[in-house]
């Protein structure tokens, strides 16, 4: 589950790049309001899949879940 989780954040990020730059190529964005755009979404999203990565932790394995932590961070 965590590589779906992953596999869909960098699918995400690689999207939004594409349509920030197919929006500047066609003149109806400006790249620094794209920059503020995804800013703004980063943390959402980081928190988002470290709350998913917690949510889909094996918690009888024993460990502390520091990874999903660690997960989100990145």
């Amino acid at each position: 589950m965590e590589n779906l989780i992953l596999i869909l954040y960098v699918l995400i990020l690689v999207s939004l790049n594409v349509v920030f730059f197919t929006l500047f190529r066609k003149g109806i964005l400006n790249l620094m309001v794209s920059g503020i755009i995804m800013m703004v979404l980063a943390p959402v999203i980081g928190f988002s899949s470290g709350a998913l990565f917690l949510h889909f932790y094996d918690w009888s394995s024993g460990g502390t879940g520091e990874g999903a932590g660690y997960g989100g961070h990145f």
